[in-house]
């Protein structure tokens, strides 16, 4: 007569042989996933400013040149102050609706709820923030900064005060950038070529998040516009381009092609006539050849 057997279990030890098995799979599955989640943030990155590209462009075709840095009394479309680049933009990143609720006839504040607003093509997936500035009257914020130049932005209206590279320029207010206070840079002004001419570059919110509103109250809060001066290279300062991306930037050309650029690029003090390769970049007629980035 035979006995019925009971099958056999899993025993302690090789309950946790497979538990073991199994971690060290995710362990090893982990790096792939998170490195496909970073490129699909850079990637989404790359396309929020291609979109950009494509919005100066089509802003330029409209008022036959790039939008300004930022304005004070500027004639297009009114007599509004201090409003920036972003926000001149804005019909041209299907955002049409919500330029057409701002007031630009009166210098009184917009609806808070309004200027709030989160638009998508304005940041990068990679920024952890919630999407409004807390510093700065939670207004929506913007990852993405035109180029000023190889200079600093003033910061202050009440005695203009502001650090140039190299030497004095003519008006505090002024660069030979793609944008600054009331400028209409066109593609014609851009002599030393589209291809090798800084338009945008990411900017980071940590720490120094601009607003798409603009500039505000007594201080040019200008980190609408950033400038590419020694000291500000890549990821080295909050005053300069950053990014939440491994090893450098996104920069938009101004031929609307976007280029990844390595925090490691060529930058820092020297002569006019020998600026490095990240100075050069930021200037649209310095006349010099720029090389291989």
């Amino acid at each position: 007569m035979s006995r019925t057997q009971t099958p056999r279990g899993f025993t302690l030890i090789e309950l946790l042989v497979v538990i073991g098995v199994i971690a060290v799979v995710i362990a090893l599955m982990m790096p792939a996933v998170q490195h496909a989640r970073d490129a699909a943030r850079r990637n989404h990155c790359k396309n929020n400013m291609k979109q950009l590209g494509l919005a100066f462009h089509n802003y330029h075709d409209t008022f036959i040149a790039f939008p300004p840095g930022w304005t004070q009394h500027h004639p297009q479309p009114g007599p509004q102050t201090r409003y920036g680049w972003s926000v001149f933009v804005l019909p041209f990143v299907e955002q049409a609706a919500l330029y057409q609720r701002l007031d630009f006839s009166t210098q009184n504040a917009q609806p808070l709820t309004m200027l709030q607003t989160q638009i998508p093509t304005y940041r990068c997936p990679e920024d952890p923030s919630a999407g409004v500035n807390s510093s700065r009257g939670e207004f929506g914020t913007l990852n993405y900064s035109v180029n000023f130049g190889p200079v600093s932005p003033p910061r202050l209206v009440e005695n203009g005060l502001a650090e140039f590279w190299p030497g004095q320029l003519p008006t505090p207010l002024k660069t030979n950038g793609l944008a600054h206070l009331n400028s209409k840079v066109s593609v014609r002004d851009i002599v030393d070529g589209t291809s090798n001419t800084f338009l945008i570059g990411e900017r980071s919110a940590t720490g120094s998040a601009a607003i798409w509103m603009g500039v505000r109250g007594n201080e040019f809060e200008t980190d609408q516009v950033t400038d590419c001066a020694p000291g500000h290279e890549i990821n080295k300062s909050e005053a300069g381009f950053s990014s939440l991306h491994v090893g450098g930037a996104h920069f938009l050309m101004c031929d609307g092609a976007v280029r990844f650029v390595n925090e490691q690029i060529p930058s820092g003090p020297g002569e006019k006539q020998q600026m490095p390769t990240y100075q050069r970049l930021s200037q649209r007629n310095d006349g010099t050849p720029i090389g291989e980035f």
